[in-house]
């Protein structure tokens, strides 16, 4: 039995002589999902992995989920079990084509809250991998392909149709430390000229190269979302270490963490230009345009609004009402 370096023994040192992967995971999260395949292509390893969830729920991240099927095409099918008895096993069996390699099983979802948290502890011991194998490919004929199943913005979390926006520079929690509204704007009623949604069009940054200072521009579509008062407190998102699903009320997702100095804002983990092209694009602007009040209230907000779904999981939501 093993309780630690599970991530590596289970899911990623398997991958020097295996090219597929088998998971039922009673639980599981996109956003972790989207870690092991990176670091799998970071290490060259052409693995598929095939994934089947195996309890109910609301499938708060299925946006996210249904993204990484268009990022990680070929490497990535992922499946719901939709008929009962519900399964909570946690069974991970590795194959090199058709030839069995390695298995395991224990008490570790397929989620940073299995793998790495140090809230809970979890253990793994070796299991044949064929019978693993039979178990997944018998639940696969009462599984959904997660692209095919129907579904939007996680039920119960819709917010309530808006009107105005808070006050510049201010938050307003709609439910205590689970959804909250947050302006775009400071305390002026400006939008910051260099952080936040116009982070890209701050001066760049020195660095040496060779020996020589080299100035870094900074791309103009950078940008995070900027977190106010205790809108940053911990409990309430997670804590920097640990990736979530940014989903958005209009069906996109991202890979984020809360970063910045202070736990000041939310960040896009591929690349700090994403968040940045979404909202331009939202908003109506041309990419790279630097954005001013003017062209939040052209939009009918100077505000957004946050919720937290669950551990790995946020909405987005910029609704507006016309």
């Amino acid at each position: 039995m093993q309780v630690n370096n599970l991530y590596k023994t289970v899911l990623i040192d398997p991958a020097d002589g295996a090219n597929t992967l088998f998971i039922v995971s009673g639980y599981a999260s996109a956003t972790f999902t989207r870690r092991h395949l990176v670091e799998l292509m970071r290490n060259n390893k052409k693995v598929l992995v095939n994934l089947i969830i195996g309890m109910p729920g609301e499938k708060n991240d299925d946006v996210a989920f249904k993204s990484l099927h268009n990022e990680f095409r070929g490497r990535f099918k992922g499946y719901y079990l939709f008929e009962t008895p519900p399964v909570h096993s946690k069974v991970y069996s590795w194959y090199k084509d058709d030839r069995p390699i390695v298995g395991f099983a224990g008490s570790a979802n397929y989620s940073q809250f299995g793998f790495f948290s140090e809230s809970q502890i979890n253990q793994i011991s070796d299991e044949h991998p064929v019978e693993i194998r039979a178990f997944y490919d018998e639940l696969l004929r009462r599984s959904v392909y997660i692209p095919d199943h129907k579904k939007e913005i996680p039920l119960g979390h819709r917010p309530p149709l808006l009107t105005g926006s808070v006050p510049p520079g201010d938050i307003e929690w709609e439910i205590p430390d689970q959804r909250v509204r947050i302006s775009f704007l400071d305390r002026r009623g400006q939008v910051p000229g260099a952080s936040g949604l116009n982070w890209g069009q701050g001066k760049g940054r020195l660095t040496r190269r060779h020996g020589e200072e080299i100035y870094i521009p900074r791309e103009p579509n950078e940008a995070y979302l900027s977190l106010k008062g205790d809108s940053r407190k911990e409990g309430f998102l997670p804590e920097k270490a640990y990736n979530f699903s940014l989903i958005t009320d209009d069906g996109k997702s991202f890979d984020c963490v809360v970063a910045q100095d202070g736990r000041k804002g939310i960040e896009s983990t591929n690349d700090n230009r994403e968040l940045g092209r979404y909202l331009r694009q939202r908003f109506g602007l041309p990419q790279g345009a630097f954005i001013k009040p003017e062209d939040l209230e052209a939009y009918g907000r100077t505000d957004f609004t946050i919720e937290k779904i669950d551990d790995e999981t946020v909405l987005l939501d910029l609704s507006v009402t016309h």
